[in-house]
C-alpha cells in the first residue's frame, strides 16, 4: 500500500495514527513525541509507505508545517500569565539569552569536534538545538508534577526559547546562503534588528486587537475560536511576509497579549486552541519524520552521534542551567533537575527539515542532510531519555509536588469543616475556600488550610496553591457557584475528578443547571447540602470501618438506612469519591461514610454478619 499516491487515505491514515500514538502516550505516561516519532519513522522511510514530498510538495508542505508551528507557538504564549515570572523572572531571562548563547556555543563545539561537522553547519545544528518546546515540557511537566518554581522555569524557557532558537537559526542560515557576500555580517545583523522588530511589533497590534474584539464583544461565541485562530494565521502570515521567519515571535507575543488581559471565553479559547495543537503536532511529526531519508539516519547512527547527545544532554545543559541561575533563589536540587530536563519538540524538528531543504536546493553543502538527521536524534535521544527519568529523579531528588491525592473544597461551613478535618486527619491535603470570612476564621483556628475568595476570582488563579491537590468538592448551598466551580477545575483536575453536590430537589427543571454544564455527583443522589445539614444537625458523624469478606457495604447500609451517606475509599496512601456508579470498596481496604451515630446497632449488625 502507498499513501503517497492517495492524499484522502493518506490524511485519514496519519490522523488516525496520530490519534493512536497521543492515547498510547497518556495511557503508558510517556512524550507523545516518541509514538509519533517512531510511527513516522516506519511509514516513512522504513517501510516507505508515505513520501510527504511526493504526497504534497514542498512548496506547501513547509507553508502548512510553519502555520501549524506559529499556532502552538500561540496556545503555548496563552499559557504564560505575568504572575507566574515574578519569583523567577531574573532566570527565565537569562536563560533565553546567555543561556541560549551557552547551548549554542556548546553544541556547536561538540558537533565540530565530535562528529565532525563542517565549522558552518556545526554553527547551525547548535542553533537548531537551542529550543526545548512546549510540545514535550507541557506533558512531561503534569506527569512529574514538579514544584510550582521549576515547572513555571520549564514552561517559560519551553515557550519563549523557541522563537529565539529559531530566530539564532534564521541568521545562521541566512549567513551561511550568504557566505560568498561581500558584507553577510553585516546583512545578517540588519536581519537580526528586522526580524525582532517586526516580529514583536505586528504581534503586539494583533495581540492587542484580538484582545480588543473579544472583551468589546465585537464576535459572537460561535465564532470565536474560529476568528481567533484565523487572525493568528494572519499575524504569523503577515510577519513572515514583512521579515522572513518573524511569524514564530509575532505569535508567540500574540498569544502572552491575550492571556494577560483577561479576555471572555478565554478558557475556552484555550482549550480550543490545545486540541487543534494536539492534532497538529500529531500529524506533523509523523510527516516530518516521515520525510527524512533512511539512508542519512543510517549514516548518522553511530557511537559518535550517541556521544554528541550525551555531551549535550550531560555537560551542555547543566553548564547553561547553573550560568543563567547563579544568584537565584533556586535550590541545588532544583537545579540539578532543570539541567536534566530539556527534550527538543516541533520547531527544532520543523525548522532544520525546512533550512536543510532549503541549503540541499542551494547545493553548496553537500552534507547538510547530515545536520537534520543528527537533530532528530537529540530529538528522540532527549525525548527518551527525560521521559523515562523524569519522574523517579524528581522524586530522588525531592523536587515533585506530592501525590495529588488531596482535595480543594469550596465552602468552609460546619460540615465541610468537618469532612476537611477527617481527610486532613487521614493523611490528605485539603484546602477550603470560602467568600465568608467568619468561615475562614473558624477553620483556620481549627488548624485547617484556609483561602478567603471566590475560587471563580481572577485573583485565585494565581493565589491558590494546589501542591498535591487533585480533588474538586464543591460543597455551597449555591448550586450554579457549584457547577461553574466544577467547569473551571475540571481543566485542572480532570472532568472525572470535579465533584459537586446533587442539586435541590425543591428546583424545578427550569431552574437546575444542565447535567452536561455540571461537575459529578458527590457521594450519590441524596448528598444534598438540606440533606448533609440535616444530617449533622441529627448529630451525624463521619465514620471508617475496614471492609472484610464478612462485613461491607451492604451490611453497613442495612444498620443506618435512610440516615446513611457513602464518602470515601481509602486504600493504603490512596482514595477515591464514592459517587453514581461507582465501584464497591475493595476487601482490605476503609470505606468512610456519614452516618447518625448508632454505634450499637453497628456492632449488632457484625455479631450477625
Amino acid at each position: 500500500m502507498d499513501l503517497s499516491h492517495n492524499a484522502g487515505l493518506a490524511i485519514a491514515v496519519i490522523v488516525g495514527l496520530g490519534m493512536l500514538a497521543q492515547w498510547v502516550a497518556w495511557r503508558i505516561r510517556i512524550p507523545a513525541i516518541l509514538p509519533l516519532l517512531v510511527i513516522g519513522f516506519f511509514i516513512g522511510p522504513i517501510f516507505g509507505l508515505l513520501n510527504p514530498t511526493e504526497l504534497i510538495g514542498n512548496d506547501f508542505l513547509f507553508p502548512a508545517v510553519s502555520l501549524a508551528v506559529g499556532l502552538i507557538l500561540f496556545e503555548g504564549g496563552m499559557t504564560l500569565r505575568l504572575p507566574e515570572i515574578n519569583e523567577i523572572r531574573s532566570v527565565v531571562r537569562r536563560l533565553i539569552t546567555v543561556g541560549a548563547i551557552v547551548t549554542w556555543l556548546g553544541a556547536t563545539l561538540a558537533g565540530h569536534f565530535i562528529v565532525g561537522l563542517e565549522l558552518p553547519l556545526a554553527f547551525l545544528f547548535g542553533a537548531l538545538i537551542i529550543v526545548t518546546g512546549p510540545t514535550v515540557i507541557g506533558p512531561l511537566i503534569r506527569n512529574v508534577r514538579p514544584t510550582t518554581k521549576i515547572a513555571n522555569v520549564l514552561k517559560w524557557e519551553g515557550i519563549l526559547i523557541d522563537p529565539v532558537g529559531a530566530l539564532i537559526a534564521v541568521l545562521v542560515f541566512e549567513y551561511l546562503l550568504l557566505a560568498s557576500n561581500a558584507d553577510p555580517f553585516g546583512y545578517t545583523l540588519f536581519l537580526m534588528l528586522q526580524i525582532i522588530l517586526i516580529g514583536s511589533l505586528v504581534g503586539v497590534v494583533g495581540g492587542f486587537f484580538l484582545a480588543f474584539i473579544l472583551r468589546r464583544h465585537f464576535v459572537p461565541d460561535y465564532l470565536i475560536n474560529l476568528v481567533s485562530l484565523a487572525l493568528v494565521f494572519v499575524t504569523f502570515a503577515l510577519s513572515n511576509e514583512l521579515a522572513h521567519e518573524s511569524g514564530l515571535l509575532a505569535t508567540t507575543i500574540m498569544g502572552m497579549i491575550v492571556a494577560n488581559r483577561k479576555v471572555p471565553n478565554q478558557e475556552d479559547l484555550l482549550s480550543f486552541k490545545e486540541t487543534l495543537s494536539i492534532l497538529f503536532i500529531s500529524m506533523l511529526f509523523i510527516v516530518l519524520a516521515a520525510n527524512v531519508q533512511l539512508e542519512i539516519i543510517l549514516d548518522a547512527l553511530s557511537w559518535r552521534s550517541l556521544l554528541l547527545v550525551l555531551v549535550i544532554m550531560l555537560v551542555v545543559r547543566p553548564l547553561n542551567i547553573f550560568i543563567s541561575s547563579m544568584g537565584s533563589s533556586l535550590s541545588f536540587n532544583e537545579k540539578l533537575f532543570l539541567s536534566w530536563i530539556a527534550p527538543r519538540g516541533i520547531v527544532a524538528a520543523s525548522v532544520s527539515s525546512l533550512f536543510i531543504f532549503e541549503l540541499n536546493r542551494a547545493g553548496a553543502f553537500p552534507n547538510a542532510s547530515k545536520v537534520e538527521a543528527l537533530v532528530f536524534l537529540v530529538i528522540v535521544g532527549t525525548v527518551i531519555l527525560n521521559g523515562l527519568t523524569a519522574k523517579p529523579l524528581a522524586t530522588w531528588l525531592k523536587v515533585a509536588e506530592p501525590d495529588p491525592q488531596g482535595f480543594l473544597i469550596m465552602g468552609a461551613h460546619s460540615f465541610s469543616r468537618n469532612i476537611a478535618a477527617f481527610l486532613q486527619k487521614e493523611g490528605f491535603n485539603t484546602l477550603l475556600a470560602d467568600t465568608n470570612w467568619a468561615n475562614i476564621a473558624t477553620a483556620r483556628v481549627d488548624g485547617l488550610n484556609a483561602y478567603y475568595g471566590s475560587l471563580l476570582s481572577n485573583t485565585s488563579d494565581d493565589e491558590v496553591r494546589l501542591s498535591g491537590i487533585g480533588r474538586l468538592l464543591a460543597l455551597t448551598s449555591n448550586d450554579e457557584a457549584n457547577a461553574l466551580a466544577t467547569l473551571k477545575y475540571a481543566r485542572d483536575f480532570g472532568s472525572q475528578e470535579v465533584y459537586q453536590l446533587q442539586p435541590s430537589q425543591k428546583t424545578s427543571d427550569r431552574k437546575q443547571v444542565s447535567e452536561e454544564q455540571r461537575g459529578r455527583t458527590l457521594f450519590n443522589k441524596t448528598a444534598s447540602y438540606a440533606n448533609f445539614s440535616n444530617l449533622f444537625n441529627r448529630g451525624a458523624k463521619i465514620r471508617k470501618t475496614d471492609i472484610t469478606e464478612q462485613y461491607g457495604l451492604k451490611q453497613i447500609a442495612a444498620s443506618y438506612g435512610n440516615s446513611y451517606i457513602p464518602m470515601f475509599v481509602i486504600n493504603g496512601k490512596k482514595i477515591r469519591v464514592m459517587s453514581e456508579n461507582s465501584s464497591e470498596p475493595e476487601i482490605g481496604s476503609s470505606f468512610v461514610y456519614l452516618a447518625v451515630d448508632n454505634a450499637n446497632k453497628e456492632e449488632s449488625a457484625k455479631k450477625k454478619a
